[in-house]
């Protein structure tokens, strides 16, 4: 009874929002012409200009957070622009390639190719995603596709400096460089999608004081139609991504861990805060346990808090990797994992990732041999996407002297890891191509004639 009764009077606010134009912003940031990634970032020193972009956020694409006015954009299928065909995309991939080939190591063209090919993995046939709105699930294909398109313009590690983080200036990207090649409801609806996929749990302060909120996600039914999804499917490709596998995660991790430590970047174990400059020690240390390394101050003392030294938990990579492949599986559900179970192909694909980890961990851990590090050397430039740009092949010759440190029996474990590595990086690409092949969603299927070229730039 109070499911019909929600609906009715989600239908009948949504009406009236639409009778009084209420979902049009009041103003917007203006992009007459479509900025370069150079002028862009020069822009965004501007104080002025970071104000406009906030606030084009709050009252264009924070709205949503409203179900009945996202229920009114969802359904609002109405049309001047051409339809999503096979040209459609590419227009779009055109518009973008700017920023996607500047991405920072790890979120690069490579990192990009992966989430188109994973995002439309999971939309292609499966029976949870086609109950959905059309407008959703061009939506959750865009923003798979281009949710980290920003990192070009600032980096991904200096997410706590103002008040908008990588996916919401993404998200504002996004929005105006598809002016006239999509419809407004799918790129409205798009932007949103990637504002939220970095899933913020709780409020936090940005560094110039401002305070950056969580995005509303929660997932609701008009009448028997899942309404937000396009939020989940574009954070599902960044946990494909990051399943905690030696195909993608292992190099994508490894790369990011040298880039974050480069800029003096943070990143997060469980609860607590560590350094990427703590954690290269521990990189390709064969054991999956977590190090607990005493805080010290620049002056060599310990730091204190409430009485006690502060000890800081720096993950291994090996721990980092097992630690995600467990959230896929936690039960009761966490906050990430939540909605897995509603889709058979996300479901899928994941038990590949958890396998596939455990798989890695155990080998490095309890195997050695003569390891072979150009063949990771190979994995890592594939992943990233060929060509190199000079950010990421300047990262991996880091990587490669990191290696260097490390003694003779830790990069024994590594042998046969590194073998099973790569052969399991074609083995995810090949599943990701099954699984497109098997499309029947139209704009998967207008996809599929670029998957060719896409791959070719991964992959030999």
């Amino acid at each position: 009874m109070f499911p019909k009764i929600r609906s009715f009077w989600l239908a009948l606010w949504a009406g009236f929002l639409h009778f009084f134009n209420l979902d049009q912003p009041q103003k917007e940031a203006i992009m007459p012409n479509f900025y370069t990634p150079d002028q862009l970032r020069e822009k965004l020193a501007d104080r002025a200009f970071q104000l406009e972009m906030v606030y084009w956020l709050e009252s264009s694409i924070r709205p949503l957070e409203n179900d009945a006015f996202y229920l009114m954009v969802a359904r609002d299928r109405t049309s001047t622009v051409r339809p999503i065909d096979t040209a459609c995309i590419q227009a779009v991939l055109d518009r973008l390639e700017p920023y996607i080939l500047l991405g920072t190591p790890a979120h690069e063209l490579g990192h990009h190719i992966f989430d188109a090919l994973g995002g439309s993995a999971i939309i292609s046939n499966d029976p949870f995603v086609a109950s959905a709105y059309r407008n959703e699930i061009d939506a959750a294909f865009f923003g798979a596709m281009s949710h980290d398109c920003a990192t070009g313009v600032q980096h991904r590690y200096i997410d706590n400096e103002w008040e908008l983080n990588h996916g919401e200036l993404a998200a504002w990207i996004f929005y105006h460089a598809t002016e006239g090649i999509l419809i407004e409801p799918v790129r409205r609806l798009t932007a949103y999608a990637i504002a939220a996929h970095p899933h913020m749990t709780k409020e936090m302060t940005a560094k110039n004081g401002s305070i950056r909120k969580p995005w509303r996600d929660q997932i609701f039914t008009f009448g028997k139609t899942p309404v937000r999804l396009a939020v989940w499917i574009t954070r599902w490709t960044d946990r494909l991504e990051n399943g905690g596998d030696s195909a993608t995660h292992l190099p994508r991790h490894a790369l990011a861990t040298l880039d974050g430590a480069r800029i003096g970047g943070m990143d997060l174990h469980g609860v607590d805060w560590y350094s990427f400059n703590d954690q290269l020690k521990y990189l390709f240390t064969p054991k999956a346990f977590v190090f607990e390394i005493p805080a010290v101050n620049s002056d060599g003392t310990p730091v204190m808090k409430d009485g006690q030294p502060v000890i800081n938990k720096i993950p291994t990579m090996l721990q980092h990797l097992k630690g995600y492949a467990a959230s896929a599986g936690a039960f009761p559900y966490s906050p990430y994992n939540q909605h897995d179970h509603r889709s058979v192909n996300m479901m899928t694909l994941m038990a590949w990732k958890v396998d596939n980890s455990a798989k890695l961990i155990e080998m490095v851990s309890n195997t050695i041999g003569t390891p072979d590090f150009k063949l990771f050397i190979k994995h890592l430039q594939l992943k990233s996407g060929l060509p190199n740009n000079q950010m990421t092949t300047d990262t991996i010759e880091m990587l490669r002297d990191l290696w260097n440190l490390n003694t003779p029996e830790d990069q024994a474990h590594w042998a046969k890891g590194f073998e099973f590595a790569y052969k399991s990086y074609y083995e995810w690409l090949d599943l990701l191509q099954a699984n497109i092949a098997q499309a029947t969603d139209p704009t998967v299927l207008a996809f599929q004639p670029l998957v060719a070229d896409l791959i070719s730039k991964i992959s030999e």
